[in-house]
């Protein structure tokens, strides 16, 4: 039987509308309406035509759909300029790569959670984060994907654009009890940071939303200031007078950007409003307002490729696992090349410089 699901999400993936779809493969709309709700099963010649256009194989429309994977987190930028299209794309990307986690988890055991889940105060939940996850209360994360990798959260990479959040999170699988954060490549090293410290804090706060959302974002905000710039370290660190250059210097420390540093020091009250705007004002002068002024080194998540290399060997046999995903080898080819490889830890600018870590998360074979 074709589940009409995976027809949808095929479709979406690949950024088609109904319609589009429809006259690629020479049938109505309400053709591929009808098929995509289970309300009508499309002929083979359909269905190979649609796996023609897609590049998905028939097996994959023949497979039962998965626990829901929810917009989570996206569901907050409703309002911003994201269109409801490219958040569905996102979203089929990140369920993907979920689902394909799913099927490899079969055959390994993973990690318990080390995560707390408490909403009253945006720093104590930093702080009991930092705890929870082994870090000392204020020293810089040095690597904080692998940090949050070994906590139990999963960390999904897609090759799509998210918004300039550049990630999303939800809590999916049993019982809504699986964290999750999806990233997206390409945006600023230092942004990336910051949003995946900020969809943390979404996770650790807000399984319930009770307030509004321009407040759940400010108290997201707060978290990652906090677990990323420690108040008690930042009112030593940060010493008047309050240069650009002494920013820099504390962000390549911190792994941070400057204008995070500006922000956090003006939250702080360590610098005054004045000296925040002019501060800025410097940045604009010198066209490095968006820009980051400190080389963070861009962080990929290592446990999904670690365990595609203990089911499928290392070098990866891509093919193998493209069968058994039911998935094109060239969409698990894509996939992959998101995730960092066995001796790399992080990836610097202009340099591909490795580290040798071995496994990340403490993964096991079943018996």
């Amino acid at each position: 039987m074709v589940n009409g699901d995976r027809i949808r999400q095929a479709r979406e993936i690949r950024g088609f509308t109904q319609a589009e779809l429809s006259r690629k493969i020479g049938v109505t709309q309400g053709a591929i309406a009808q098929f995509e709700g289970n309300l009508a099963a499309p002929a083979q010649e359909n269905l190979d035509a649609i796996a023609l256009q897609t590049g998905f194989p028939i097996a994959f429309f023949k497979q039962r759909s998965s626990l829901d994977f929810p917009l989570g987190t996206l569901l907050f930028r409703a309002r911003t300029s994201v269109k409801s299209a490219d958040k569905n794309l996102v979203r089929q990307y990140g369920r993907l790569a979920y689902e394909s986690v799913e099927k490899m988890e079969t055959l390994l055991k993973g990690v318990s959670l080390r995560l707390p889940k408490y909403s009253e105060n945006p720093v104590t939940a930093a702080s009991l984060t930092r705890s929870s996850l082994g870090l000392s209360p204020n020293t810089p994360i040095e690597f904080l994907i692998d940090i949050i990798e070994k906590g139990g959260v999963l960390v999904l990479s897609v090759a799509k654009s998210i918004d300039k959040h550049d990630a999303f999170s939800l809590w999916t699988g049993k019982d809504l009890q699986r964290p999750v954060i999806v990233i997206s490549a390409g945006g600023p090293t230092d942004r990336l940071r910051f949003s995946v410290a900020h969809e943390l804090g979404h996770l650790v706060m807000h399984q319930k939303i009770d307030k509004a959302i321009d407040d759940v974002e400010r108290e997201a905000n707060r978290f990652a200031g906090e677990l990323l710039m420690p108040e008690t370290s930042m009112l030593e660190e940060i010493i008047p007078p309050v240069t650009l250059m002494s920013l820099q210097k504390l962000g390549g420390r911190w792994k941070v950007s400057v204008q995070a540093l500006i922000k956090r020091a003006s939250d702080l009250g360590i610098i005054s409003t004045r000296q925040y705007k002019y501060l800025f004002q410097q940045l604009g002068a010198r066209g490095l307002r968006t820009e980051s002024l400190v080389n963070i080194p861009l962080e990929k998540p290592r446990a999904v490729r670690q365990m595609a290399e203990m089911i499928y060997g290392d070098p990866i046999d891509t093919k193998r696992m493209a069968s058994d995903l039911n998935l094109p080898p060239a969409m698990v080819d894509e996939m992959l090349e998101k995730y960092a490889e066995k001796h790399r830890r992080h990836y610097p600018a202009g340099e591909r410089k490795t580290i040798g870590i071995g496994k990340l998360v403490a993964f096991v074979k079943k018996k």
